[in-house]
């Protein structure tokens, strides 16, 4: 017999319209510094629907993280299918690449899934949807290994890419991703500076 949905499920309308507002507030103002009452208003929603639907502030950042992640995993997933026909090197470039241009296009979510600690403490689910986030970069990595495509140790190889990918997306989300002789960064300055870096740090793997 199907179940139904309870009021604070993930399927509620009420919740979808609160992690839209949370999400386009945080754009704006970073996550860390949305009030639950803010969202409600824009919502359209009483000032209680928020704790009603995710219990604290910290279970809608826990919420729009979950989102974002299942988020990330279907672009990661795309963007490899796309460029499966492509040298191993290149398919590693067009993986970090694409984790960067998620961090510009869900700035809101990468926050919340990457940039607020307080949001995974002591949550091993959260913890462990994170690194289930990156498994598609890991197979990656063993399989452009196994052809021969780049050397050295996998797993060193991996950390070294996220590290990269993080750092690089990290930058862009805060608007600092830009030339030194450019004082503010735009979409095209960022994308090519993040292209250049990431193949500078792909053609030294071994």
């Amino acid at each position: 017999m199907t179940q139904m949905a309870s009021p604070t499920s993930a399927g509620s309308p009420g919740r979808a319209a609160l992690l839209r507002a949370m999400e386009e507030l945080a754009r704006v103002q970073g996550v860390n510094n949305v009030g639950l009452r803010e969202v409600a208003r824009r919502a359209g929603l009483s000032h209680a629907a928020p704790t009603h639907f995710f219990g604290s502030r910290e279970g809608m950042i826990r919420a729009l993280a979950f989102e974002g992640l299942a988020l990330l995993d279907d672009e990661l997933c795309t963007a490899q299918e796309r460029a499966a026909h492509l040298p191993g090197r290149e398919r590693l470039v067009a993986d970090s690449m694409e984790f960067v241009a998620f961090a510009q296009r869900h700035p809101a979510h990468y926050d919340a899934m990457f940039r607020t600690p307080s949001s995974a403490a002591g949550d091993d689910m959260l913890e462990r949807a994170r690194l289930a986030a990156l498994d598609g970069l890991r197979a990656l990595v063993v399989e452009v290994h196994a052809a021969g495509d780049i050397r050295g140790d996998v797993e060193t190889t991996f950390l070294q890419l996220c590290a990269m990918s993080h750092g690089i997306a990290s930058l862009a989300v805060d608007g600092l991703l830009h030339g030194f002789d450019e004082l503010t960064e735009t979409p095209d300055a960022a994308a090519d500076v993040a292209e250049r870096i990431i193949r500078a740090q792909v053609a030294q793997l071994p």
